[in-house]
């Protein structure tokens, strides 16, 4: 919800009436701040995971959000959204960062990836509520029913069992089996040959990062096609579109109201994401994420060069009202089939346990700078050359992401983290070769 909190009612707070007069570049810093909050809590929410555990880390950022919505309230000036929007980013960060590892964990090897997509309809499930209430609702009444949704997070989530992985690597492997017998419905004889497993892919218990581990090969591959993925979704355009929703579909004639089509839009997104949530399992990552690099491409060189003959040209194009939104729609549904839905899951596949929360923290890191320059591009590329400019910069960019996805991603599917790691460290067909090579370097 937090992600897409300011899209609804950006336009009310820029016009005459706004309970909280802006300009446009200071509600463009409203919906950009947010990765300002995600610069602060990487660090405490790694050391927490590993300290405290998966599961209270994620219960600590239920009053940060509520207290964001809250601040929304009783705040009448752009200062008081500001610290909304950096509560909202200290929250979002650490959940960005430890829902993959928790998921990830506590999910047999088989539906590993499905269950990885959990985080990603629940983010859409929060995008279209946000949608929904910021269109129907006033501004008060939009942050009261905001509000509920942590109180019930912190209600509901204190009952989940802790990740089997966090006691294995405290040695309490008597709670690990518990946590498992909880997760699995099964005795405790069941779970006795997993729990084997979870000891043999995670690291000796540290209380500290194991610093060669961090930097050796295996793990400088991971994070160096991690870097590339992030930046690749970034820059797709879905990310900014969604927070600047109301604005780029006002921009041009529709056969609906702006809110009604970005409510319409958000539904798209959401069901979007089950056939990936399908599919991810029997068809693997890599040919998801090909189809979904070369989808949004696509679909945004379509809007991009639509925007520029009807809003720069000034061509009066009949019965094409319906362009804007179908391809942006499929911009949404080609980035919810990889990067939208996969991100997550391969992130949490990708980094070795005695490393994982150090590895998260540089994505988190990472995808936050990247985050915050592309709010401010499609701003200021939206302002001064045009929103068509964002359209064609993002195919640009699929494009180039296809070509680099086609040569350094290779499947995960089926397969244990120590079978990932020797990937990363010796190449994809290791276990093929009775002298392992080198896996080439990711940078292309």
């Amino acid at each position: 919800m937090s992600f897409a909190w300011s899209a609804p009612i950006l336009e009310e707070l820029l016009s005459k009436d706004s309970p909280i007069p802006m300009t446009s570049d200071e509600g463009s810093w409203m919906v950009a701040i947010i990765e300002v909050g995600n610069y602060i809590s990487p660090i405490p929410g790694a050391y927490a995971v590993d300290r405290i555990g998966r599961k209270w880390t994620l219960l600590a950022t239920g009053p940060i959000a509520a207290l964001s919505y809250v601040t929304a309230m009783y705040s009448r000036s752009v200062l008081g959204l500001y610290a909304v929007r950096l509560l909202q980013g200290i929250a979002m960060s650490v959940m960005s960062m430890v829902v993959p590892m928790y998921l990830g964990e506590i999910a047999e090897v088989r539906i590993r990836g499905s269950i990885g997509t959990v985080f990603q309809i629940s983010l859409h499930l929060g995008i279209l509520f946000t949608y929904v209430l910021g269109s129907e609702l006033s501004y008060m009444n939009y942050q009261i029913y905001s509000l509920i949704v942590p109180i019930v997070f912190m209600a509901t989530f204190v009952f989940m069992p802790e990740s089997p992985y966090y006691y294995v690597s405290k040695n309490q492997n008597e709670k690990a089996i518990g946590s498992l017998k909880w997760l699995r419905n099964k005795s405790r004889d069941q779970v006795e040959k997993e729990l084997q497993t979870i000891k043999e892919n995670s690291s000796k218990p540290t209380e500290r990062t194991n610093f060669k581990q961090f930097m050796g090969r295996a793990n400088m591959n991971a994070l160096m096609l991690s870097f590339f993925l992030i930046l690749f979704r970034q820059f797709t355009g879905v990310q900014s579109l969604i927070a600047f929703a109301n604005t780029v579909f006002a921009s041009s004639v529709s056969f609906l109201s702006p809110d009604h089509i970005t409510i319409l839009f958000a539904v798209i997104l959401l069901v979007s994401i089950f056939p990936a949530t399908y599919f991810i399992d029997k068809s693997g990552r890599r040919i998801l994420m090909l189809i979904s690099s070369g989808g949004c491409a696509l679909s945004s060189f379509v809007a991009g060069i639509y925007y520029y003959l009807t809003i720069q040209l000034a061509y009066d194009i009949p019965y094409t009202s319906w362009v804007p939104f179908v391809s942006l729609s499929l911009l949404g549904v080609f980035f919810n089939i990889g990067f939208g839905s996969l991100l997550t899951p391969l992130l949490s596949e990708f980094f070795a346990s005695g490393v994982k929360a150090a590895d998260m923290t540089v994505c988190n890191l990472i995808g936050t700078t990247l985050g915050l320059i592309s709010y401010k591009l499609f701003y200021i590329l939206n302002q001064y050359v045009g929103v068509f400019s964002n359209f064609m910069f993002a195919g640009a960019v699929c494009t180039v992401s296809t070509l680099y996805l086609y040569i350094y991603l290779f499947e995960t599917k089926g397969k244990t983290f120590s079978e990932i790691q020797m990937m990363f460290q010796y190449g994809e067909n290791w276990d093929d070769l009775k002298k392992p090579k080198e896996m080439p370097a990711l940078v292309p």
